[in-house]
């Protein structure tokens, strides 16, 4: 399969004939504009998919996708970004090499092609990038979106993907009576210090090894993606230990500049993960309630994560237990290659 991948001529589309309208990759110096386009798409389709401007600028070196080669950018008559797209490819997959794409079209510019071509242009990219790898795992090319962009559900439909898996937004308003959870007895808590970095990371790549879909972080992306975060508060970060061995992880971030941007007071459960030996003994629960009583006592009116509705752990269930509810739904898209 490998082989005979490597030997088609995958070529991109050419870009369409609109007048006025400028293609190129992606820059450094386009990010400012990016973050702009990004607000507008985020207010247009109730999403929540901006940081900071902060962040979108370290982010843009992506050890996964080179921005000169994997990314393709329009830039509209009047100078703002129409469109863009770009391509994601872990170097160092284990189970599966999976190419993620990432395409969003300005509000103003929908419905005049650019969705369907930029769509077109990521996937042969994706082909490209997946064609040039030297192993024999599977090679699939995934994106995702929100179940309420119809639209974009059915490009997406027309194009081959197919939806593979399920994920909801859940929120828990703190103003509810939290429950009181304590740890088991013989873990302690504590909250996240420079000295604990690296086991963290190293419990949260053991926690999530068997979750579907998941990539091992690396260090570097540790750092870039998480501890460099602008969002990420060590402070409400809890961690379980039993003795000097990492039981369990609520890794805890809040924006303020998000939750003025959305008009809602929030902060995030980014990632609660329990090792296998640690699990079943109430240790997520009591990380859980841990951190949103420390939410309530920041000021913060809800607590809010994200889930896969197929989390063989059990997550979906133990989030209801403790009051979050669905506000929002996203679909994950797959397509085979070779």
């Amino acid at each position: 399969m490998a082989t005979q991948l490597e030997t088609i001529d995958i070529r991109l589309p050419a870009s369409p004939d609109l007048p006025g309208y400028t293609w190129r990759p992606i820059r450094r110096e386009d990010v400012p504009a990016m973050y702009q386009m990004l607000l507008a798409v985020e207010k247009a389709d109730d999403r929540h998919i901006v940081n900071t401007l902060e962040d979108a600028v370290r982010e843009f070196d992506d050890p996964w996708s080179d921005a000169e080669t994997d990314s393709w950018m329009v830039m509209a008559p009047d100078g703002r970004v129409a469109a863009f797209a770009r391509t994601f490819l872990n170097p160092q997959a284990e189970e599966e090499n999976r190419c993620f794409l990432w395409i969003e079209i300005h509000p103003d510019h929908r419905g005049d092609g650019l969705d369907d071509f930029m769509l077109g242009w990521a996937k042969a990219r994706a082909r490209q990038r997946l064609g040039a790898v030297r192993n024999d795992l599977p090679r699939v090319i995934r994106t995702g979106t929100q179940d309420t962009l119809v639209d974009r559900i059915a490009l997406l439909e027309r194009r081959g993907f197919q939806p593979v898996r399920y994920f909801y937004r859940m929120r828990r308003d703190l103003r509810e009576p939290i429950p009181e959870k304590p740890l088991p007895d013989g873990l302690a808590l504590r909250t996240c210090t420079p000295d604990l970095s690296e086991p963290v990371l190293a419990a949260l790549n053991e926690a999530f090894r068997d979750h579907w879909g998941f990539e091992s972080i690396s260090e570097e992306d540790w750092q870039r993606f998480f501890i460099a975060r602008s969002s990420f508060r060590p402070d409400l970060t809890f961690i379980a230990m039993d003795g000097d061995q990492v039981a369990g992880v609520s890794f805890n971030t809040v924006s303020p500049e998000e939750n003025a941007r959305h008009g809602i007071n929030e902060g995030w459960i980014a990632e609660l993960a329990v090792r296998r030996p640690w699990r079943k003994r109430g240790v997520a629960t009591a990380l859980l309630c841990e951190s949103m009583r420390a939410f309530k006592a920041e000021g913060l009116e809800y607590a809010t994560l994200g889930v896969d509705t197929e989390n063989l752990s059990g997550a979906l269930r133990l989030y209801e237990r403790v009051g979050f509810r669905v506000v929002k739904r996203f679909i994950q898209f797959t397509k085979p290659i070779g």
